[in-house]
């Protein structure tokens, strides 16, 4: 034991100190909240303001085409739908030409006759809005043809929620949406950890056996505590790691929040704020949202979370250690890495299936199979599991690792010491079986 935490204080302090790993802790955060930055501001830039030129024959249309901040409109006769032709396609302010002919009985011109000539791409986007705007207004047109108010067309629409129970979670099943971003990020967090700090192990110890370091400690040091102290220390690392970007991600998040909130609302947002407010259909979704969130577990759900990924590094570890032991350089490191991100990509495109069927065979098996239930099982938790599958899961997850790191141990001990020869599976298979 002394040995493994040994190692492990010493796989830790130099991954630690490393400058690498310092500016990408801090920088890494930055980087990612700068790239969502950016890709805002692009979707915004290119989406440029609008200029039509509308000609309305039809003098219904003229409330529905309202101009904003994005969309201007100009309203002109019939007589100059020519002398706009002519000049549009030079025209540095005229983005398009809108033409809504006349009214007839069956509103056939209208649906199938309304043209838009414009100077370039004026985008899908826009074209859909267009059409909404248009299409709203010729529903009240023939609402009005036909007697009918929209007042009592708003009273005729009807809203059915209905209201589930689950019974085995003993909670309200709601929401399903928010419990499958929850489950999704979770998931997407243990993939990626075991996927980086996976292929460091295996990297940290191709390094090792290159410089002929290993020889030198493995003189002092059974090579199972070697193993077991390397994925230890890298496990440290990644906790490390992942504890500073909780702990800036709440700082940024409360500083934001402290930002905003001292912002004074102007009198447009205020006012929309009280159109919200007003919403009856978006007042009780947004208290099935906020009791959503209320209900889920969240201790339990934190607490697997952080034994799933426990247990799943240290299985993921040893294989990628075993791999890095049997392997001479990193070239020869990707015919094997493939086989353990296999089944972990696997357990994350499988885990969509959740949101259909949390309960379901597909979803089930995948966690309780121990190559993906670390990432399988957390997609299922904030839809509520059953203790006894829990504890089946754990059980094979955790009788797997044990013997995961037995075997990888065996092909680790005769692999660190191999140098020159390109290993098989047929080869590592007869490693495993040598006797100590």
């Amino acid at each position: 034991m002394n040995q493994i935490i040994l190692v492990a204080k010493r796989e830790f302090l130099t991954q630690v100190k490393n400058k690498t790993f310092i500016i990408m802790t801090i920088l890494s955060p930055i980087i990612l909240v700068a790239i969502i930055g950016i890709i805002a501001w692009m979707m915004s830039a290119n989406a440029d303001q609008k200029t039509i030129a509308v000609v309305d024959e039809s003098k219904e249309f003229i409330t529905a085409l309202v101009s904003d901040g994005s969309e201007i409109y100009n309203f002109y006769g019939s007589e100059d739908i020519q002398g706009i032709k002519d000049t549009l396609s030079d025209s540095e302010y005229l983005n398009g030409l809108l033409v809504i002919p006349e009214l007839d009985n069956n509103f056939s011109k209208i649906e199938n006759e309304i043209e838009l000539t414009t100077n370039g791409n004026i985008g899908v986007a826009y074209k859909e809005s267009l059409e909404s705007k248009l299409e709203k207004r010729l529903e009240e047109i023939k609402m009005e043809k036909a007697g009918i108010s929209r007042e009592a067309m708003d009273g005729v629409k009807s809203n059915v929620k209905i209201q589930s129970f689950n019974l085995k979670g003993n909670a309200q099943d709601g929401g399903d949406y928010l419990k499958f971003g929850l489950a999704i990020f979770l998931a997407y967090i243990i993939f990626m950890f075991i996927m980086i700090y996976g292929v460091k192990v295996m990297r940290s110890v191709v390094e090792e056996k290159n410089n002929r370091v290993v020889e030198i400690i493995i003189s002092s040091v059974k090579p199972f505590n070697l193993m077991m102290g390397k994925i230890l220390g890298t496990t440290l690392v990644a906790l490390t790691q992942f504890i500073i970007w909780i702990a800036m991600g709440m700082t940024l998040l409360f500083a934001g929040s402290a930002f905003f909130a001292s912002k004074m609302p102007t009198p447009a947002t205020m006012q929309q704020s009280e159109q919200m407010m007003q919403n009856p259909e978006w007042m009780s979704e947004a208290q099935a949202s906020i009791n959503t969130l209320l209900s889920m577990n969240y201790p339990l759900i934190i607490i697997l979370f952080i034994v799933y990924f426990f247990i799943g590094y240290l299985f993921y570890s040893s294989i990628f250690a075993a791999i890095g032991s049997a392997v001479d350089n990193d070239t020869d490191t990707q015919q094997f890495t493939f086989y353990p991100i296999f089944p972990m990509m696997i357990a994350m495109y499988g885990s969509f299936t959740t949101l259909e069927n949390p309960d379901g065979p597909v979803s089930f098996w995948l966690s309780m199979i121990p190559l993906t239930s670390p990432i399988s099982m957390v997609t299922r938790l904030p839809f509520g599991v059953e203790w006894w599958e829990i504890a089946l899961s754990l059980a094979l997850l955790i009788g797997s690792m044990l013997l995961m790191v037995f075997f990888a141990s065996k092909i680790y001990r005769v692999g660190i010491l191999m140098y020159g020869k390109k290993p098989s599976f047929k080869e590592m298979w007869k490693w495993m079986r040598y006797s100590n």
